[in-house]
Parts: structure tokens; C-alpha cells; sequence
């Protein structure tokens, strides 16, 4: 069975536009250092599963939280719509042949500009600055 973050991460590098930016540098938790940008990484924050009377109904509801590293602001912003673009009220199957899942529904919770400090490449250079957006997406999906 696919798991909600493989479907995440799926969705992501299967949009033409999204992958056009970014290709397939979408990680978990955190982007590494030394890969080009921009990049996006991606974090379940939350998962609130839903009762049905006395059981569950399988149904959840994961938040995400999407940050996307950029070399300069004007890229994280291109980046930003295409993933905005990406989640907007999306519902529909994601996977493979291999497998997947039906996502119910989605909505963009937050977006927010921001930075992050780190090694630029070797851990010998200097702490460099670099743009952030991160947005928050909430993703009803059954489990």
C-alpha cells in the first residue's frame, strides 16, 4: 500500500510544470546542501484521523508543510506558484502501476517567505543565505 508522504512526493514530481523547476530534487525533511536549487523538501507536521460513531473511518487529514531553497527570491516565488498550482484543490488518484492512492481533496492552509542558513557545497565555505517559501497543504486521504 502507498503511504500518504509517497504520494506526496509522487504528485509533486509528476507535474509538468513543478518538475520543470525542480525535477525530481523533492526530499523528505530537508534539502541537501549540495544539490542544485531550486529544491523542495516536504514534512507531514500533523494527521488527524477521523472517527466514524464508535470506529474509524479511515479517513485522515495530514497537513504538510512544502519548503522550497531557491538561489535568489524571484526563483522561490516561480516555484511557489508552480507548487500552489500543483496542490490547489486537487483530488484524484496518484501512483503507478505499482500502486497508490486516492487523495480526497486538498487546501493550501499557508505561505510564507522566509530564509534558511547553510554550507555552500563544502563544509570549508561560508554559511550562505538562502530564500525560503514555505506553504502548508492540508491532504484528506484514506488509510
Amino acid at each position: 500500500m502507498t503511504t500518504i508522504e509517497e504520494a506526496v512526493y509522487f504528485k509533486m514530481v509528476s507535474d509538468a510544470d513543478l518538475f520543470e523547476l525542480v525535477g525530481t530534487r523533492v526530499y523528505p525533511l530537508f534539502v541537501p546542501q549540495d544539490v542544485p536549487l531550486p529544491a523542495i523538501a516536504y514534512q507531514k507536521i500533523s494527521s488527524v484521523k477521523h472517527q466514524a460513531h464508535a470506529e474509524s473511518s479511515h479517513l485522515a487529514m495530514s497537513r504538510f508543510q512544502f519548503t522550497i531553497e531557491a538561489d535568489d527570491y524571484a526563483d522561490a516565488k516561480d516555484t511557489a506558484e508552480a507548487l500552489r498550482n500543483c496542490w490547489d484543490s486537487f483530488a484524484g488518484f496518484v501512483g503507478n502501476t505499482q500502486g497508490g492512492l486516492t487523495i480526497q481533496g486538498t487546501t493550501i492552509e499557508n505561505e510564507m517567505d522566509g530564509e534558511n542558513i547553510g554550507a555552500s557545497g563544502q563544509q570549508t565555505t561560508p554559511l550562505i543565505v538562502v530564500p525560503v517559501v514555505r506553504m502548508d497543504v492540508s491532504v484528506w486521504h484514506f488509510e
